[in-house]
């Protein structure tokens, strides 16, 4: 039985995890859309994504390195916007709270108008912006890192817990 946490609730349960974590998260976001053409006004993108939470992004690209035969002398940058929370896997940008996860598998989404009308992705996909290409890391699979606000986050999975945010 899943259990209903606040958004408060949930910065508070994701505060306290320690070390590489797997859960799996359903979101809720607003996707950026072209404007020229685009037929769609309001158009909300609902993913399900295994993730890693906590882990070190540095030592998984040199670890991917390793895997594919290459120099494992990645230095990570800095982060190009937000603040780290220190100990936590959250992220504070301009007062909202984001969860740094390391991508690990999609297993589905799909997009939909306000009255929740699926719109088939071949029809979006013009409208959306191309991905930029893996440029830093020197890999052939990229490590994927995506900030996911807390207040897209809908549903959780992590340490056997279900999670419904509300």
């Amino acid at each position: 039985m899943s259990k209903i946490l606040t958004k408060g609730e949930l910065v508070a349960y994701l505060s306290g995890i320690r070390g590489a974590t797997f859960a799996t998260i359903e979101t809720e976001t607003e996707p950026k859309l072209l404007k020229t053409g685009n037929p769609y006004s309001e158009v909300r993108k609902i993913s399900r994504v295994n993730v890693c939470l906590g882990f070190q992004y540095e030592a998984a690209v040199n670890r991917q390195r390793a895997r594919e035969g290459a120099e494992t002398d990645f230095e990570a940058l800095p982060r190009k916007w937000g603040v780290r929370i220190p100990r936590t896997v959250l992220v504070e940008h301009k007062g909202k709270v984001y969860l740094e996860t390391k991508v690990e598998k999609s297993l589905d989404h799909r997009y939909v108008n306000l009255q929740g009308i699926a719109i088939p992705d071949d029809l979006i996909a013009p409208f959306l912006p191309k991905r930029k290409e893996n440029e830093h890391q020197d890999t052939e699979k990229e490590i994927l890192v995506r900030d996911y606000s807390v207040d897209s986050i809908r549903r959780m999975n992590v340490k056997g817990e279900e999670f419904s945010v509300v």
